[in-house]
């Protein structure tokens, strides 16, 4: 197999008879964030280095209320492309959106015990 042949073969990888460009086209159009992150999720394992896609892939999983592993989507998205102020900002405005759930956590459960 020549050089041009191990680049088509990178290319054409597929999951389910789908290259990583038909799954984030796929990934785009879908409005279920379980369907997204399935569709984005598919992305990264044929392309493991598509900031794009993993930042997209943590936003579902926003969506879903799986923080933890949004985070670390977005933290692999920007140890690939550090300068990714997509990945960036949507990492921090979950983390604020963590702490604000949290901070109502709190209060709803002071709440309850006052009412005691």
């Amino acid at each position: 197999m020549g050089f041009f042949g191990f680049l088509e073969q990178i290319f054409k990888k597929k999951i389910e008879g789908k290259t990583a460009q038909d799954w984030f086209e796929l990934g785009g159009k879908e409005k279920d964030p379980a369907r997204k992150v399935e569709c984005f999720g598919n992305v990264v394992k044929l392309k493991p280095n598509f900031a794009g896609a993993l930042n997209l892939l943590g936003s579902a999983h926003a969506e879903l209320g799986e923080y933890k592993k949004a985070l670390e989507c977005y933290d692999e998205a920007l140890s690939i492309s550090p300068s990714y102020s997509a990945a960036r900002y949507n990492k921090e405005n979950l983390k604020m959106k963590m702490k604000e759930e949290a901070k109502e956590a709190e209060e709803g459960a002071e709440k309850q015990n006052a009412e005691k």
